[in-house]
């Protein structure tokens, strides 16, 4: 019976016995089509973005109070920057981004928001010549405003363009430098803070970013009606990175 049952599955998988001596078959490569659709970079960073998020036990910082607030699912792993294994995560995206040492003068470990991007858009195979590998988000910004229309991300005002899951918002970080900011045409080097959209729906975004409350955390972000983001004291959006592939 045994001997019967593996003949039927072969029979109908398609595979039949060698026999000794004999050339084996194989199967030309232009027959064979893959059963599934492979991801793009787009898809690929936001599965990154969702696949962190988890691992750091899915917080969610609301920007409609102040100050902003984190909180996790109940009996959740609460993950923290500075504890095991959530900085082994942290050490792998600064230094996908830099060779500068993630611990600054004071022993504190650097802002690592900027890394994080910069590791989604590696991981998701975005090439450097698309998004410079960098821990400041100002130099891959200035990248891309500097690129134009014909490259994989295009820079757009917060005001002028619709965010769609797979790009990327910013904004200006730090009381003093905010204040110096009022819109597109003045964004200049200084703090940013960005994150990936990853779903929209009627009047709200999901974004995820790296070192908001010292974690990889997720936020609502509110739309107008024309789907516009919506910035906030917190977060003065002022700058949409669109991907196009």
């Amino acid at each position: 019976m045994p001997y019967l049952f593996l003949g039927i599955v072969l029979l109908l998988t398609g595979c039949g016995v060698q026999k000794q001596g004999q050339t084996p078959t194989l199967l030309a490569a232009g027959n064979v089509s893959p059963s599934f659709v492979m991801p793009n970079a787009r898809e690929r960073m936001i599965y990154l973005a969702r696949q962190e998020w988890e691992l750091f036990g899915r917080p969610e910082v609301s920007y409609n109070i102040e100050p902003p607030v984190i909180t996790y699912p109940s009996k959740s792993t609460q993950g923290y920057e500075t504890t095991p294994p959530f900085f082994s995560r942290v050490f792998m995206y600064w230094y996908t981004a830099t060779d500068l040492p993630i611990i600054g003068y004071e022993g504190e470990i650097r802002p690592w928001s900027g890394a994080f991007i910069v590791w989604l858009a590696r991981s998701a195979g975005v090439p450097e010549s698309d998004l410079p590998s960098t821990v400041l988000h100002w130099d891959y910004i200035q990248h891309v405003m500097a690129a134009g229309s014909e490259n994989r991300f295009v820079s757009h005002a917060i005001n002028t363009y619709a965010p769609k899951p797979g790009d990327i918002i910013c904004a200006p970080r730090g009381e003093a430098f905010i204040q110096s900011i009022h819109n597109y045409n003045d964004l200049r080097r200084g703090p940013y803070h960005c994150d990936l959209v990853i779903a929209q729906r009627l009047g709200e975004l999901d974004v995820i970013g790296g070192n908001v409350m010292d974690a990889v955390s997720l936020a609502h972000i509110k739309l107008d009606g024309a789907r516009k983001v919506v910035p906030t004291k917190t977060r003065p959006w002022s700058l949409v990175i669109e991907q196009r592939n």
